[in-house]
């Protein structure tokens, strides 16, 4: 969202800026990528960045008409994504207190507050497991191994979200499946062969 604005893309922010709601529309499909890939990449969650997203435009949109100068659109949207994150952080540690208060009140009854939060956002085992092997990835693959599996973009949708050009989210997601498949490979051996393999390290 940081580039030059191109004239036609300023005329529409004009238009929104006036009250057209056409024109605006127009603008969340030119910036959708974009506000997800900055949503992603300061949540690191799908679902988040999605929700963040949608709440950016419907702040953008009541925002627009205070909007000094359509120059300074899209740093203004960087602007909400990222204040729009910052609260749900703040939220999701408020929550998290609150658990571990209430865990404490419980004197240890029940499961522990990590275990309960944990099953809740994960769900399946796998996906879990995925995830948490996403989350070691660096930033910029982490991006662009979602957008292009999680919302189906291609090649040179998602080097216009991320400001790179196609050839280089190739070899994102080249590096991304490969370290994940690398990572995946002794979690999806059986159970019996892993324990063969993990007793013969001992024993050796």
């Amino acid at each position: 969202m940081g580039r030059t604005l191109n004239e036609a893309t300023l005329q529409l922010i004009d238009a929104a800026r006036g009250g057209d709601r056409a024109a605006f529309g127009e603008l969340v499909v030119v910036f959708k990528g974009k506000v997800y890939a900055t949503a992603y990449a300061l949540t690191g969650d799908a679902q988040e960045a999605q929700e963040l997203t949608q709440e950016t435009f419907v702040r953008a949109m009541q925002g627009l008409p205070r909007l000094e100068s359509s120059e300074k659109f899209g740093g203004w949207m960087r602007g909400i994504t990222n204040t729009l994150a910052r609260d749900v952080r703040r939220k999701a540690a408020r929550e998290r207190r609150h658990l571990k208060a209430a865990a404490r009140e419980r004197d240890g009854q029940g499961a522990p507050v990590d275990e309960v939060v944990a099953g809740k956002e994960t769900g399946a085992k796998h996906v879990a497991i995925l995830k948490e092997l996403v989350g070691t990835l660096p930033e910029n693959v982490r991006v662009a191994l979602d957008l292009r599996f999680r919302e189906g973009l291609g090649y040179a949708e998602i080097g216009e979200a991320m400001g790179v050009p196609a050839s280089t989210v190739r070899g994102l997601l080249y590096r991304g499946t490969k370290a994940l498949r690398t990572k995946m490979r002794p979690l999806l051996r059986p159970a019996h062969e892993r324990v063969g393999r993990e007793t013969a390290g001992e024993t050796a």
